[in-house]
């Protein structure tokens, strides 16, 4: 499989750092592409009076949540120009990334879909909608998800004996 184009999905976190250099050396074996993408996600909640929050508050809060985006891109600029790799960019605004990531990969023609993934922990063993899961699921585009090793569980070799 040659890869002319691969699509790397971030976060912001230490593991889609780690990811965005897996992914920059993978496109370096090929054409040399990558399309960063860091989906803007704005957080609202609601006070607990009911009101609505006023017009200045959303969109400081879209800006915020732009500016978080483009960072996390600039990082992922950053990686791919020191690795001798041209990289475009995307920061779309939405409440859930993942098919954000997918459509985005799909459009930009990318051949692979580079991401980090924290995985099942304690805190959140029972979520099931977390982005990576969303993204494998979903796409018609293979997904190489990185974890960190730190996270993963031991392997399991009991042999079973009820036979």
């Amino acid at each position: 499989m040659f890869l002319e184009r691969v699509c790397i999905a971030t976060d912001g976190s230490d593991l889609a750092v780690r990811a965005a250099q897996m992914g920059a050396l993978l496109a370096r074996s090929g054409a040399g592409r990558i399309v960063a993408v860091s989906v803007a996600q704005p957080s609202f909640s609601l006070p607990d009076d009911g009101a609505v929050p006023a017009l200045d508050a959303v969109q400081r809060e879209f800006e915020r949540a732009h500016r978080a985006a483009l960072a996390h891109v600039a990082t992922i600029e950053r990686i791919a120009h020191a690795g001798g790799v041209s990289c475009d960019s995307a920061t779309p605004l939405a409440s859930s990334p993942g098919p954000e990531i997918v459509r985005l990969a799909q459009a930009h023609g990318c051949d692979l879909i580079v991401m980090g993934t924290h995985g099942p922990n304690d805190a959140n063993r029972l979520f099931a909608g977390s982005v990576a899961q969303y993204v494998l699921a979903n796409s018609p585009i293979p997904v190489l998800l990185l974890r960190d090793p730190r996270e993963a569980a031991p392997p399991d070799f009991a042999e079973d004996t009820a036979a």
